[in-house]
């Protein structure tokens, strides 16, 4: 598993290396900091080891800006537990334990690199209550989720292995968002999707769902770094939302 992290690290700093983004991020750092300027984590501070992706479309509040409904509608529910699997950087992880101060952050990620990361972003935000974790196993989610759990994944296919029928009466209750990965397990998709309709009301979104434009003025740019400031390195994927119909959050969420 810690191949499929390294891998899409090693990957994404290929393309950045390979588009020349380099430059364009540290032009944007240099006129607005080193905070995500808008959208769902304004605020977020992004620290160095962060500063070796793309960067723009986390400074400037677009990162998989699809999903800011389904977002919304997440954030109507309350949380006592976030669960992160595949957390990068900690962006994710990081904001939403500042959303949810209460809450007990685990963040996974099989990548040495992401959870040095992850620490450091966690230590910068002041977020306390972030765990950092390697490996995050269906055992694990049988044993741990609680019944108001609210769980991100993004584990680069990893999730066809993760979500076995078996645990999904364990997870009746959660909220998730799985970003799925047709590319390294085909059919995935639709089988999750299935499994899940089970006991959750289940939302596919993808890719050709509008991303939302920045407000900010980037005329400092040239046309070409400013295409280049809010490319995202990514492959084909999709996105389930599923909204639990039992538990704490069912009536907020439905």
């Amino acid at each position: 598993m810690s191949l499929l992290s390294a891998r899409a690290r090693v990957e994404s700093h290929r393309c950045i290396a390979l588009w020349g983004s380099g430059p364009v991020v540290d032009k944007l750092i240099g006129r607005f900091g080193n905070r995500v300027r808008e959208g769902l984590f304004a605020g977020l501070v992004l620290t160095p080891m962060a500063h070796a992706e793309q960067l723009g479309p986390y400074l400037l509040g677009l990162y998989e800006s699809e999903l800011e409904r389904a977002w919304n509608t997440v954030f109507r529910g309350s949380y006592a537990q976030v669960i992160d699997i595949g957390a990068r950087f900690g962006y994710y992880a990081v904001g939403l334990a500042r959303r949810y101060p209460q809450a007990s952050v685990v963040a996974f990620d099989t990548d040495w690199w992401a959870r040095k990361a992850t620490r450091e972003m966690a230590a910068a935000n002041g977020t306390g209550n972030v765990e950092v974790c390697g490996f995050c196993t269906p055992a694990w989610l049988e044993r741990h989720t609680r019944e108001d759990a609210l769980i991100l994944s993004d584990c680069e296919g990893y999730e066809a292995v993760l979500f076995q029928p078996g645990i999904i009466p364990r997870l009746r209750s959660a909220t998730l968002i799985i970003e799925t990965h047709e590319v390294y397990a085909p059919g995935v998709t639709n089988r999750l999707r299935e499994v899940f309709g089970q006991t959750h009301r289940v939302l596919e979104i993808g890719q050709e769902t509008a991303r939302r434009t920045t407000s900010l003025d980037l005329d400092f740019l040239t046309d070409d770094e400013r295409r280049l400031a809010t490319r995202e390195v990514r492959t084909d994927q999709s996105w389930l939302l599923c909204l639990p119909r039992t538990g704490p959050n069912a009536a907020v969420l439905a």
